[in-house]
């Protein structure tokens, strides 16, 4: 009988313990990069152009989970750097170029073509307007869908 009881107490302390919820803690932007946002984000729909902030925003609206981790990032035959983007768990390099025609310069020597054998963790090279991504996925629904995004604004896509 005194180990039934002891049985239940254990069982509805550790129910207890499961219900409790950690503290939520949410991000939120300072009003400086909350400013610093809006203003490139701007800047980008009036030039056509892509910045970093507008890639986040866009990937972001797609639904897609996106972590900036703010690491500079560099791959042969492309002339500038780039950053690093989680997308969704899964890698994405993203290379800005100033104009559309400087990233045609630049990246005229980069090779883009797929490895002769397939294989799931392939790079994907996508390129739009003054943007160029490296996205590796073995998940192609994710591939494609972070590519419709990122060339839709040069397709005619608001």
């Amino acid at each position: 009988m005194r180990w039934r009881a002891m049985a239940a107490a254990i069982v509805v302390g550790a129910l207890a313990c499961a219900k409790e919820k950690a503290p939520v803690v949410k991000k939120t932007a300072s009003p400086d990069s909350a400013r610093t946002r809006s203003a490139e984000v701007a800047q980008a729909a009036a030039t056509d152009e892509w910045t970093r902030a507008e890639v986040v925003k866009r990937l972001d609206e797609a639904g897609l989970v996106v972590i900036d981790s703010n690491r500079v990032v560099h791959h042969a035959g492309i002339s500038v750097p780039g950053f690093l983007l989680t997308v969704s768990d899964s890698p994405l390099e993203v290379y800005l170029y100033p104009t559309a025609a400087a990233r045609e310069r630049g990246t005229a020597q980069l090779d883009t073509m797929p490895p002769a054998v397939p294989n799931a963790n392939r790079p994907r090279y996508i390129v739009s307007g003054n943007l160029v991504a490296i996205h590796v996925s073995p998940r192609d629904v994710l591939a494609e869908r972070v590519e419709n995004v990122l060339t839709a604004r040069h397709a005619g896509a608001p």
